[in-house]
């Protein structure tokens, strides 16, 4: 498979010419590194069937997650993001995912047209519960999901860090990330960001996990709490 990008609703290209700033070339490197060192213990990796012949990974970044993986060269991997300079790294690193420029709230493919659909620590800056009625139409039945979300305790961190370093404008955006978090465990809601249209952050709970994955056709949930929460589910089959 020729790696590319295309942007969502556009029949162009995009040239994976440049590094898209050091920055981003710098955090999708290190993270790449880590996914491809199993003896690194931020190292976490979804565990890939037979029956998953085609990948979805939204929030993809550079690919790092779909490249550590190391998926079958016959299995279709494709990556979504909306961050255009890194998906035209992933293109530098790696001819075996096909990169699509879209937002996890509207992807650009026809019902069930996938076996798996990963998303590592990404879901948390999206709207949760467009996302996952997305993930689930794009998803065919009886296919999984491999989540990554951010606990309570990550925001909590981060706030209280803003707070002692004096970083006020960070510290009310922290405070705004946390009362989401609280909406959307509650009244499984989340509000935008309304000095960036489109923007999204939230943690999550595994009770809001546990009330919205049904709604969105999910079942035989999992949910694991340790060095990372994981969260694993199973698309129902349409019930006749």
């Amino acid at each position: 498979m020729d790696a590319h990008v295309y942007v969502s609703g556009d029949a162009d290209l995009i040239t994976a010419k440049g590094d898209g700033g050091h920055g981003v070339m710098d955090y999708h490197l290190q993270e790449l590194a880590i996914a491809n060192d199993p003896s690194d213990r931020r190292r976490i990796m979804p565990n890939l069937e037979e029956t998953d012949r085609r990948i979805l990974d939204v929030g993809c970044g550079a690919g790092q997650t779909l490249i550590g993986s190391a998926p079958l060269p016959e299995v279709l991997a494709v990556g979504v993001d909306s961050d255009h300079s890194a998906l035209k790294l992933g293109t530098q690193l790696t001819d075996a995912v096909c990169f699509v420029a879209a937002r996890g709230e509207s992807l650009p493919f026809g019902n069930e047209s996938f076996d798996l659909v990963i998303s590592r620590v990404a879901l948390p800056y999206m709207n949760v519960s467009n996302a996952l009625n997305e993930i689930s139409r794009v998803l065919r039945a009886g296919g999984r999901i491999w989540l990554v979300l951010h606990p309570f305790e990550r925001t909590l961190k981060e706030l209280m860090s803003n707070l002692v370093r004096f970083e006020i404008k960070a510290g009310i955006y922290r405070l705004w990330v946390l009362t989401n978090g609280v909406t959307l465990h509650l009244f499984g809601k989340q509000w935008m960001w309304t000095l960036k249209p489109g923007k999204y952050e939230s943690f999550q709970t595994s009770g809001a996990v546990r009330r919205l994955l049904p709604a969105a056709g999910f079942e035989r949930i999992e949910i694991t709490r340790g060095q990372h929460f994981v969260v694993t589910a199973v698309k129902g089959r349409p019930r006749v």
